[in-house]
């Protein structure tokens, strides 16, 4: 029934800017009228009648004095704490002693605060109280706990992003719709295969055991390297080979096994897998070349990590030996990743393929007039007072040549250490040489050429004036 007080506003078909009629906007603030007055009137029926405010109060009271007492006690009961680790066996203790921080500093509060709140939500189910928002603050407080200790074991990256997660969660599960929550989100999906489905349940469930089996396939690599690296009797290259092998291999399995426990057949994984295979050998021949070449080197061992190599016009030391390149260092610092196919298709010189002796021979060039034996012995005396320079074989010098301007002699000497550079060991003796040759006067030739005027012949003179004029003839 119209009450009669109230004026009842007349249907018009005017329309708003927002494209509703003045009839629909009516309705739609009519109900919105409603609904906040039935909202209200639940307010005023179930929450703020005086036994429900004194419970909420209570309650609230509970939670509070729950956190001031853990506030307080923190401080003592860290002290004691300590004070217990220090009466401990030394081995036991120092263990304590790095573990105690990662927990008490994160935890000892949130557990204060926890066990404060039981204590209060047991008083007030023994006294007939409601002790609901205890419970929430208990549930929460046990979360922040977890959480805190749990997450500052990940990296800084992702600390972040798993706390908001995991407080969503626990905030979700402390009000009691967590479930509600799951089930719906679990209703959207996608059908795949005989009675497969795809949706949140699945893609977490995927997740988790990728990351138990990738973390146990990494774990367990790490330890098998670990121990081919102390095999005694096998070369370098093979235990690099082992060791890719065997971490290729178990993270292949890991994959398999995370497909099988979430339900993908593998069946069905062979046509895609043929076809892939197609594709990828068209697209990435040199991938493959090089993944091949890399297998090739490390089992014949023709280059070998520290050797020394020239490739082209790199020259250094073989770092390590990929499956996919090899890493020179050279002398100036420049580390170069160079394809395992160019080492093998290409020509590579190996300083040390089997052994580290390395001959060196320097040239140069000395004065006719000089003392060539007194020059020769010179040279091997500075090849000699180089400490790099291998006594055995012996440094010698060589005369090579009898030039149209100067002798051209040689010096070769051995070294054994070829990964510290070639230049610079030459240099070395080439400098000690000169000192030398200026101490007992042998000559070096200074290039120069000579002009002579013979009897009978005929010099002319041609004088060329500036400026394109015409020249005289003397």
């Amino acid at each position: 029934m119209t009450n009669p007080a109230i004026p009842v506003p007349v249907p018009t078909e005017t329309t708003s800017p927002e494209g509703l009629t003045t009839e629909e906007g009516t309705e739609l603030m009519v109900r919105a009228e409603a609904l906040g007055l039935d909202a209200w009137n639940w307010l005023k029926e179930h929450v703020l009648t005086p036994e429900n405010l004194m419970a909420i109060g209570v309650q609230l009271g509970v939670i509070v004095l729950a956190i001031i007492i853990g506030r307080l006690l923190a401080p003592h009961v860290r002290r004691w704490i300590d004070l217990g680790i220090s009466t401990l066996p030394e081995q036991i203790r120092e263990r304590v002693a790095k573990l105690a921080p990662l927990i008490l500093d994160h935890g000892l509060r949130p557990a204060l605060w926890i066990a404060c709140l039981w204590i209060g939500q047991t008083a007030l189910m023994g006294m007939g109280q409601p002790y609901v928002l205890v419970r929430i603050a208990a549930s929460l407080a046990t979360a922040w706990l977890v959480i805190k200790l749990v997450t500052q074991f990940l990296p800084d990256d992702l600390r972040k992003p798993a706390m908001y997660f995991a407080w969503g969660l626990a905030a979700l599960s402390a009000i009691g719709v967590l479930d509600d929550i799951w089930r719906w989100i679990n209703g959207m999906g996608i059908e795949f295969g005989q009675g497969g489905f795809i949706n949140a349940e699945f893609v977490l469930r995927a997740i988790i055991m990728a990351a138990v089996f990738l973390f146990g396939a990494q774990w367990l690599s790490k330890r098998l390297k670990a121990r081919v690296e102390t095999l005694p009797k096998v070369e370098p290259s093979l235990r690099i080979l082992m060791s890719n092998a065997i971490q290729i291999g178990l993270f292949i399995a890991a994959a398999f096994l995370t497909m099988t426990s979430i339900g993908i057949p593998l069946g069905g994984l062979a046509v895609f897998g043929g076809a892939l295979g197609v594709g990828l050998g068209f697209g990435m021949q040199q991938i493959v070349a090089n993944f091949i070449s890399g297998v090739i080197l490390l089992t014949d061992r023709s280059i070998k990590p520290h050797d020394v190599i020239e490739v082209d016009e790199t020259y250094g030391e073989v770092k390590s030996l990929g499956l996919r390149y090899a890493s020179v260092i050279t002398r100036d610092g420049k580390e170069h990743l160079i394809p395992n196919e160019q080492l093998v298709t290409n020509k590579v010189v190996n300083w040390s393929y089997s052994n580290n002796l390395v001959r060196i021979k320097r040239r140069f060039l000395v004065e006719y007039e000089s003392d060539l034996r007194l020059a020769a012995r010179l040279c091997v005396d500075a090849c000699g007072e180089q400490v790099r320079v291998l006594k055995d074989p012996a440094p010698k010098c060589l005369l090579m040549e009898f030039g149209e301007d100067a002798v051209e002699m040689e010096a070769r000497f051995w070294i054994r250490d070829p990964q510290n550079g070639i230049n610079n060991i030459g240099s070395e003796v080439m400098f000690t040489l000169w000192d030398k040759f200026k101490e007992h006067g042998i000559d070096l030739p200074l290039g120069q050429d000579e002009v002579r005027i013979v009897a009978d012949s005929e010099l002319k003179v041609k004088l060329v004036r500036d400026r394109g004029h015409k020249s005289d003839e003397a």
